[in-house]
């Protein structure tokens, strides 16, 4: 009897053993990261999954990577925390931080800066030979047309009013439009022209630009957290994307992202995007 005894608690201490790991592994869900929607789902995870799987090793949790259909939703789906972190853009990330009391993590060496390009048989030579003009652009929301809009009020012109606003669905479309003769200029980022080169050479060589905004400029990615997430792993997770460049992984994503470093928070910078953030929460005028 009493080795039968044995025999059925060694048994039951094996089947608990067995099972602890699983309970623990069902308990710890994988994490959401929301990314703003710049990139379409494939190019999401060919870009980014360097970058997941140096968190994924910090945080010791799994991470899955969702987006959102367009700017808006994606605001409103930080706000009502529905992403345990974010890989925003930096108007996004004040906002969240401002309002909603997310955390930055980290923000990349990468700024934000718009290019404003024209025909080289144009004739335009300056942002004030655009009166009268059409000009294409991506979302009226993104910091880039921000930055455009910005740089032709300093010249004393209203985009749409004084210049007429083309709207594409991409900023590639943008680059298009201006080599093809449908518009007189269009604005988009200079991380996407300064690239472009190896895009379409043609189309480089046929383009010229005659503005480019001058930094400093809001930082181009932020990482945030949660205001409820623990301060230790906010602090191994900085740490773990603050040395990335260290790793022959971390300079090749660092490289092929253009994020070209992560930095840590920095208040000033993010006051940076305090003029752009209204267009996420005003109806546009």
């Amino acid at each position: 009897m009493r080795n039968s005894r044995r025999s059925t608690l060694l048994a039951l201490l094996a089947l608990f053993l067995l099972s602890a790991p699983l309970r623990a592994g069902q308990a710890a869900a994988p994490l959401t990261l929301g990314v703003f929607p710049y990139l379409s789902p494939n190019q999401m995870v060919e870009q980014l999954s360097p970058l997941v799987k140096r968190m994924e090793q910090a945080l010791g949790r799994k991470i899955v990577m969702v987006s959102a259909p367009d700017f808006l939703s994606y605001v409103d789906r930080t706000a009502r925390g529905e992403y345990d972190l974010i890989l925003t853009a930096p108007h996004m990330g004040r906002l969240a931080q401002k309002r909603d009391g997310w955390r930055l993590v980290a923000m990349s060496g990468q700024q934000t800066a718009t290019v404003i390009l024209v025909r080289n048989d144009s004739g335009i030579k300056k942002l004030e030979d655009l009166r009268g003009r059409k000009m294409a652009v991506g979302n009226w929301r993104s910091v880039t047309y921000l930055l455009a809009e910005e740089a032709l009020a300093q010249k004393g012109l209203t985009l749409g009013k004084d210049v007429e606003v083309v709207e594409t669905a991409t900023f590639s479309n943008v680059v298009q439009s201006v080599f093809l003769g449908e518009v007189a200029a269009g604005a988009t980022p200079t991380l996407l022209w300064d690239k472009w080169v190896h895009v379409n050479e043609e189309q480089h060589r046929a383009l010229r630009e005659i503005f480019r905004a001058r930094p400093p400029n809001p930082h181009s990615f932020l990482v945030m957290a949660p205001a409820g997430v623990e301060e230790a792993a906010v602090l191994r997770l900085r740490e773990s994307l603050l040395s990335f460049h260290n790793t022959p992984e971390g300079r090749e994503f660092l490289q092929k992202s253009q994020f070209e470093s992560f930095l840590p928070p920095d208040e000033k910078a993010m006051e940076r995007s305090d003029p752009f953030i209204h267009v996420l929460i005003e109806p546009r005028k």
